[in-house]
């Protein structure tokens, strides 16, 4: 086990957090348990990362781990950007779509903006800090040992998309939806160019943020409510998402042009971090 994690740091994250996660959806699904008990695998990603940091290093490894919650002190951009930049994105794929053909948007359904607020705590605590201890707090430091920030961002990427496919097989959730809308190859491609698109914007804040969790938990959180649960780039439409995907793909690329694939950073401080 210890050789494994060395080498696949990113695969063996996912195998142990895509079982934890499968376990309470397959028993809502068997109707054993509750519908929502299958909420508790969204912190599978993290705990996984626990389980196997305590299996490397022990509880000191974990108290480090702990730790990358607790930096906080990074910039107001940092924090304005992990907060506020998903409305561009999301605004930004609706009207092109439009431009594609698509329908235009309709923004008279929307809530008080203030119901925001909500939605990104609640999502902060059960998306993010279910996953951002795994992906970003884990993962990331053990890859760029061996890889650039732009290939470890690629790696997570796709382990990242790979550990949603069991929501697409869940009945009831917006990717069983997606499924049944493009098939597949489709949904779960167009999916997954999205999780490698946003995990290169997380290495580029992780790397300028001194390895915060925090900061990737709360650009997780804000990002979901802006995302799906008040802009919602989705609206019904599956073309929708394709290019929502897309969108995200552009602004990763323009990161990549501008900081460079080998670090994503100005001064990248956590290559070392998390051994």
């Amino acid at each position: 086990m210890p050789s494994l994690l060395k080498a696949y740091p990113a695969v063996l994250l996912t195998v142990v957090a895509m079982a934890l996660g499968t376990a309470p959806i397959l028993a809502v699904a068997s109707g054993a348990r509750p519908s929502g008990i299958s909420q508790l695998g969204a912190f599978s990603a993290s705990l996984a990362a626990f389980l196997l940091v305590a299996m490397e290093n022990g509880w000191a490894g974990v108290r480090d781990l702990m730790r990358r919650a607790l930096i906080w002190r990074v910039g107001w951009f940092w924090w304005a950007f992990a907060l506020f930049f998903p409305i561009f994105p999301a605004v930004a794929s609706l009207y092109l779509y439009h431009a594609l053909g698509g329908p235009y948007p309709d923004w008279s359904h929307l809530k008080p903006i203030w119901q925001v607020i909500p939605m990104i705590l609640i999502l902060t605590l059960l998306a993010g800090f279910g996953e951002e201890f795994g992906w970003r707090g884990f993962a990331l430091p053990r890859l760029k040992r061996k890889h650039t920030a732009l290939g470890a961002s690629l790696v997570i990427g796709v382990c990242w998309g790979m550990w949603h496919i069991p929501l697409f097989l869940a009945p009831g959730t917006v990717q069983s939806q997606w499924l049944q809308d493009g098939g597949w190859l489709t949904a779960v491609g167009g999916y997954t160019l999205f999780c490698i698109a946003w995990s290169v914007q997380y290495t580029w804040v992780f790397n300028n943020t001194r390895g915060s969790v925090l900061v990737a938990a709360v650009m997780h959180g804000a990002g979901n409510a802006w995302f799906g649960g008040y802009i919602d780039v989705y609206r019904g439409h599956f073309e929708g998402i394709l290019v929502f995907a897309a969108v995200m793909a552009a602004i990763s690329l323009l990161i990549v042009v501008t900081s460079g694939a080998e670090r994503l950073s100005s001064h990248d401080d956590t290559i070392n971090q998390g051994d």
